[in-house]
């Protein structure tokens, strides 16, 4: 029996919207019970001084936020080092089961060297994806969701993939509009070994060809998120860059507060993160620069 979807959807962001819907659902319920609010904005920040060392004494008068030029009034603010929650799932078609050969071997070393270098309490899941296998996509979709439930403002996907499921144009699109209504960073490790260049043209795990996917859709979604792209050699850079991404996130600070706008209107909002440090110091910082504000469902959209 076929399936009709309303003008405009196909069964892709048919399912988005249904998972949207539910995830809201779960986080106000959360939200409830813990007593946080659904709408306060978290930004992580990482704080470096001189020779980029990380500054992880800071104090909340060290920071400023401000949202469109207009500066906000942090009512949250966590130090370095504090409890993440972080999905990892393993997308990469050359990837084996145990330690069957090198890259297999160096993908698994990377992820327990992320775990290693990371807070003994953070909450890690790992899922791996075979060859052979549809949906990284879909499993995107559904860490993301996973992720969404918890209060945390501390929360992340890494996701390790090369040529696995590039399926085309609007699973890519669909992600970057799905992605943008989330605050969760989303860490792309690409272990692309024939090329680098994201501008080049590639074949997929099917034989498909196609151009720019990870050099567009995927960096977009990286980028809005406030997580990042790598393309990186499996077997030589993924292990270190993974002790490198764990550090960083260990060095984050978290700053919350409730925007003095308070309109849903589907518009992106300017994030600025300034220093005031302490006396004789120099300060860089590093932040996500906006944040999408989604409009509320509708009665059409929760059906």
């Amino acid at each position: 029996m076929s399936t009709i979807y309303p003008a405009g959807e196909t069964k892709m962001t048919h399912k988005r919207g249904l998972l949207a819907f539910g995830l809201m659902v779960a986080l106000a319920g959360t939200c409830a019970a813990q007593g946080a609010s659904a709408d306060m904005v978290y930004v992580t920040a990482a704080v470096t001084g001189a020779k980029k060392v990380p500054a992880i004494d800071l104090k909340v008068e060290n920071f400023q936020v401000l949202e469109d030029k207009v500066e906000q009034k942090i009512t949250f603010f966590a130090p370095p080092d504090g409890i993440w929650d972080i999905n990892i799932l393993l997308a990469n078609s050359k990837l084996l089961p145990g330690r069957a050969d090198r890259t297999s071997a160096a993908i698994r070393d990377a992820v327990e060297t992320f775990k290693t270098t990371s807070n003994p309490q953070d909450k890690i899941k790992v899922e791996e994806l075979h060859f052979g296998s549809d949906g990284m996509f879909d499993a995107i979709d559904r860490n993301l969701v996973d992720l969404q439930k918890t209060t945390n403002p501390r929360r992340a996907l890494i996701v390790i993939n090369d040529d696995f499921d590039m399926p085309g144009g609007d699973a890519v699109n669909g992600l970057v509009e799905f992605s943008r209504k989330l605050n969760i960073p989303v860490y792309f490790l690409y272990t692309k070994t024939n090329s680098t260049d994201p501008s080049s043209q590639s074949t997929g795990a099917r034989g498909d060809t196609y151009k720019n996917v990870e050099g567009e859709g995927l960096t977009n979604v990286a980028e809005q998120t406030g997580g990042a792209i790598f393309f990186v050699d499996a077997l030589n850079q993924l292990e270190t860059l993974c002790k490198l991404l764990a550090q960083d996130l260990r060095t984050r600070y978290v700053l919350g507060f409730k925007s003095t706008n308070d309109k849903k209107d589907d518009k992106w909002r300017k994030l600025q993160v300034k220093m005031v440090p302490p006396a004789g110091q120099k300060l860089d910082v590093n932040a996500k620069g906006k944040y999408f504000v989604p409009k509320p469902l509708s009665a059409t959209d929760k059906k």
